[in-house]
């Protein structure tokens, strides 16, 4: 009977066969697989969505930061380059005009306000003066021109912005109107 006793003892403990491990290996692995895949499905959507966020943000923040200046001011002159036919992408864009002072004398005085782009720091700078501050960064193109073709000039400025890390690219064309408050002090 001892015998039998440990017999019965054994085949209670005896465990996974072979074949059972490997179908619970190959289950494992087509769970892992597909979890995987989901989280790497999202990684990388969550990525491209930063990056265009990030990259209108950039483009927004550029708008913000004109917007005023555009308003104020003359449209830029050409000079040789900024017309339909020839874009400038190097030379800086000035906008001059004038701006109501905070004093009491009720005088406009007139300002220039310079943006220019530069591709070994990838940023548009707003220049007043002595300070200025960086307008936009990332800008991997900028360029600009003067369509005088309506009836009011419209200057046309398009930059492209890349957020390298996400490796995505969000390209716009913004078409800003002059429409001067203070035409003259």
């Amino acid at each position: 009977m001892s015998g039998r006793r440990r017999e019965d003892r054994l085949r209670r403990q005896a465990g996974y066969t072979l074949i059972e491990l490997m179908i619970a290996t190959a289950i494992g692995l087509l769970v892992m697989s597909a979890l995987t895949s989901v989280v790497v499905t999202t990684m990388i959507g969550t990525n491209a969505a930063t990056g265009r966020v990030e990259t209108s943000g950039q483009i927004r923040n550029f708008e913000l930061f004109a917007y005023d200046d555009f308003a104020l001011s003359h449209p830029p002159a050409p000079s040789g380059c900024g017309i339909a036919a020839n874009p400038c992408t190097t030379q800086p864009m000035v906008l001059s005009g004038f701006r109501m002072t905070n004093q009491s004398t009720g005088q406009a005085a007139s300002f220039t306000v310079k943006y220019s782009w530069s591709p070994a720091t990838q940023s548009v700078t707003r220049s007043i003066g002595s300070s200025s501050q960086i307008a936009a960064g990332n800008v991997t193109a900028f360029s600009w021109y003067v369509d005088a073709t309506g009836a009011r000039p419209v200057v046309v400025i398009a930059m492209t912005v890349t957020i390298a890390f996400y490796n995505t690219s969000y390209s716009q064309s913004q078409a800003l109107l002059f429409y001067p408050r203070i035409t003259s002090p």
